[in-house]
C-alpha cells in the first residue's frame, strides 16, 4: 500500500494559506499560475486542497500536554515529589499550578489555533467540493473526510474548553467578533455530520492511500462521541447503546484485527498494519517533515547528560522527555501474565558512543556498556547489591528524582530515569539540523481502543457483552493465552486503558468523560506531584473548575466583543 504524502505546497485560498508538509499519500505537482479559486475548482486543484487539509492534523495531534498531564497515568518527570521546600519544581501544568494553568498557556492556545486552522481547511474542502469538476461520489467522499477531521477538532475543543465557536462554513473575510456555541449543540452537529457521511468513505480493505480517513475511522469516532455524550447532562436516549453497536460494528465488519503479538503493533517499519484505524503521516524527508513526530522522544527519561549517552535515536535524547508514566501506572501491570509491561517500557540504557570522563560519578564508557538499569517496581535492588554493579541502578522509589553531580565532564547536571515508553522507537530520527524530528507515523486510533469503548459502552448502556471484549483484549497479551477474569467496572476499564494504551491515549478525555479526574488524581493519589502541589499551594493548585480549560487570551484579546471566560480563571 502506498501512504499519503503531503509535500510542501503553497497556494492561497482566499482566507487561508494552504501549506502542506506531511508524508506519504501525496506527490507534489506544480500548480501553475491559475488564480486560486479557478485552480481549486479543477479536479487536480481540488485534490491539492484536500491533501493540504491533512497537514495541520499533525499539529493538533502532536499537542500532548493538555491531554495527558495532570492525570492518573502521566506526570512531569524530574524533581518534585520529595522537594516540597523547593516549590519551583511543582509549578507546572501537571500540578494545576494557577500561574501555569491560565489563559496565556501556550499549549492551550496552540491547540485552539491549530484546531481552527484545520476546521477552516475542512470547511473550504466542503465548499469547493460543491463546485469542483469531480464526480458526485468523489465529492461526497472528500466531504466526509473533511467532516471527520472537523468533528475530531470539535471533540477535542469542546472537551478542553466547553462552549466554543461553531464554524460550519468557509470564512472568506476577516471576522472580528465571535460567539460561543453551547457544547450540546456542537455535539448534535458533529454527531449528525458523521452519521450522514460515514457511508461515503472508503472501507479499510479497499483503501490504498493509508492515512486518509476511512469508514471505520468515522464509525469509531462516532462511537466515542456517543459514549461521551452519554455521560453528559444533555445525553440523549440510546447514546450508550449506539456507541456499543458502532464499536462492535467496527470490530466485526470493517476489516481490522488485533495483531496476535502486542509488540508488532509498534514494530518499526510496520506502521501499516491491520490494527491501525487512523494514523497521522510523517516521513524521512527533511523538507516535508518539519517538526516531525515527537512521540519517540516525549516519553523517554533524561539520561542524555550521562557520558556515553549521545543525542542519537537510540534513546531519543536530544532534549529531556516531557512526560512520564506515573508510579501508579507501573503498578497496574501484573507481569506474571501480562506481557505488555516489557513490550511497552524500556529499563536498560546502554552507551551509544565512547566517552572518557576524568571526574564525576560515572567512569569512562564504551559503546554497548550498560550505564543505567531501572528495576521493576516490585524488584528493588538493595544498596549492597547496587554497590557490586558497574552501572547505575534506579529503584522504583527513585524514579523521576535521581539527581547527581558529575553527569557531564565539567560541572554538574540533573538527570533522572524511569522505564521509558519504547513503543515509538525511531532509528531514523533526524538530528542533523539540531532538532529531533521523528519520522514514524503517529497512531491516533487503533482497534485495541475500540474493544475498550465497546466494554465501557456496554457497561453504560446495561446491554451487550462488554466483558467479552475486555476479556478478548486482555487475552491477546496474556503470556499463557488466558488473562485472569476481572469485573466490568469503570475503574477496571480505566486501568485496562492505561495498560493497553500507555503513551497513546488522551487520558484527560477518559477521566473527564467518566467523572474520575479528581478521584483518581487526587483522592487515590495516582499523580503524586499534583497531590503534593495541592498540599503546598492549596487554592493555587488543583480546582474542580479546571475540568474546563481557560479560553486563550491570544484569541479573546483580538475580538471586538466580550467573550465570557470559563469559571475559575481570570483573563
Amino acid at each position: 500500500m502506498k501512504k499519503i504524502y503531503i509535500k510542501q505546497l503553497t497556494l492561497c485560498v482566499v482566507s487561508f494559506l494552504l501549506m502542506t508538509s506531511c508524508s506519504d499519500f501525496l506527490t507534489e505537482k506544480p500548480g501553475g499560475t491559475m488564480e486560486a479559486r479557478k485552480f481549486f475548482a479543477t479536479k487536480d486543484g481540488y485534490e491539492y486542497m484536500v491533501k493540504g487539509m491533512y497537514e495541520p492534523v499533525r499539529y493538533v495531534t502532536r499537542n500532548k500536554s493538555p491531554f495527558i498531564l495532570g492525570t492518573d497515568a502521566y506526570t512531569s518527570p524530574g524533581r518534585g515529589v520529595e522537594y516540597k521546600e523547593d516549590n519551583k519544581f511543582l509549578t507546572g501544568f501537571n500540578e494545576y499550578y494557577k500561574a501555569a494553568f491560565n489563559s496565556e498557556n501556550g499549549d492551550l492556545y496552540s491547540l485552539f489555533a491549530d484546531s481552527y486552522n484545520l476546521i477552516q481547511r475542512a470547511n473550504s474542502v466542503i465548499a469547493y467540493g460543491k463546485r469542483a469538476a469531480i464526480t458526485t461520489e468523489l465529492r461526497d467522499q472528500r466531504a466526509a473526510e473533511a467532516k471527520y477531521l472537523r468533528a475530531l477538532c470539535y471533540y477535542y475543543l469542546v472537551e478542553q474548553f466547553s462552549d466554543v465557536p461553531l464554524l460550519t462554513a468557509e470564512i472568506t473575510s476577516p471576522e472580528l467578533t465571535a460567539e460561543r456555541t453551547p457544547e450540546k449543540d456542537i455535539y448534535s452537529f458533529i454527531i449528525k455530520d458523521l452519521e450522514d457521511s460515514y457511508n461515503s468513505l472508503a472501507p479499510k480493505n479497499s483503501q490504498s492511500e493509508f492515512g486518509r480517513v476511512t469508514r471505520g475511522a468515522s464509525k469509531m469516532l462516532l462511537s466515542k462521541l456517543y459514549l461521551t455524550r452519554a455521560y453528559k447532562s444533555y445525553a440523549e436516549s440510546g447514546d450508550a447503546k449506539k456507541a456499543y453497536d458502532l464499536s462492535v460494528d467496527v470490530i466485526e465488519n470493517e476489516g481490522y484485527r488485533l495483531l496476535p503479538d502486542f509488540a508488532d503493533i509498534f514494530k518499526e517499519g510496520n506502521e501499516i498494519n491491520d490494527e491501525i484505524i487512523f494514523s497521522v503521516q510523517y516521513s524521512t524527508d527533511l523538507v516535508t517533515n518539519w517538526g516531525g513526530n515527537t512521540d519517540y522522544s516525549a516519553f523517554q527519561p533524561h539520561v542524555f547528560p550521562i557520558p556515553g549517552m549521545g543525542a542519537k535515536a537510540e534513546y531519543s535524547q536530544r532534549f529531556m522527555g516531557s512526560y512520564a508514566p506515573t508510579r501508579a501506572v507501573y503498578r497496574l501491570f501484573d507481569r506474571t501474565w501480562d506481557s505488555r509491561f516489557d513490550k511497552s517500557f524500556q529499563r536498560e540504557y546502554y552507551a551509544n558512543e565512547k566517552k572518557d570522563q576524568s571526574a564525576g560519578v560515572f567512569g569512562a564508557a564504551n559503546i554497548g556498556d550498560l550505564l543505567v538499569y531501572v528495576t521493576y517496581p516490585d524488584e528493588p535492588m538493595s544498596a549492597a547489591e547496587k554497590a557490586t554493579k558497574n552501572y547505575f541502578v534506579v529503584n522504583f522509589d527513585e524514579y523521576y528524582d535521581v539527581s547527581l553531580k558529575g553527569g557531564k565532564e565539567n560541572g554538574s547536571s540533573m538527570w533522572y530515569a524511569y522505564p521509558g515508553i519504547k513503543k515509538f522507537f525511531d532509528s531514523k530520527a533526524l538530528y542533523n539540523d539540531g532538532g529531533e524530528r521523528g519520522t514514524r507515523d503517529h497512531f491516533e486510533f487503533r482497534l485495541g481502543e475500540v474493544y475498550l469503548i465497546a466494554a465501557e459502552a456496554s457497561l453504560k448502556a446495561g446491554t451487550g457483552d462488554g466483558s467479552k471484549y475486555l476479556r478478548d483484549l486482555r487475552n491477546r497479551s496474556a503470556t499463557g493465552g488466558s488473562a485472569p477474569a476481572i469485573t466490568l467496572t469503570i475503574d477496571n476499564i480505566l486501568d485496562e486503558r492505561a495498560r493497553e494504551l500507555i503513551g497513546e491515549e488522551r487520558r484527560f478525555l477518559e477521566l473527564k468523560r467518566t467523572g474520575k479526574l479528581r478521584e483518581r488524581v487526587i483522592t487515590k493519589k495516582m499523580n503524586e506531584r499534583a497531590v503534593v502541589a495541592l498540599e503546598v499551594f492549596g487554592d493555587n493548585a488543583f480546582k474542580d473548575e479546571y475540568i474546563n480549560r481557560p479560553l486563550p487570551y491570544n484569541w479573546t484579546r483580538y475580538l471586538q466583543n466580550i467573550i465570557n471566560q470559563n469559571p475559575g480563571y481570570d483573563y
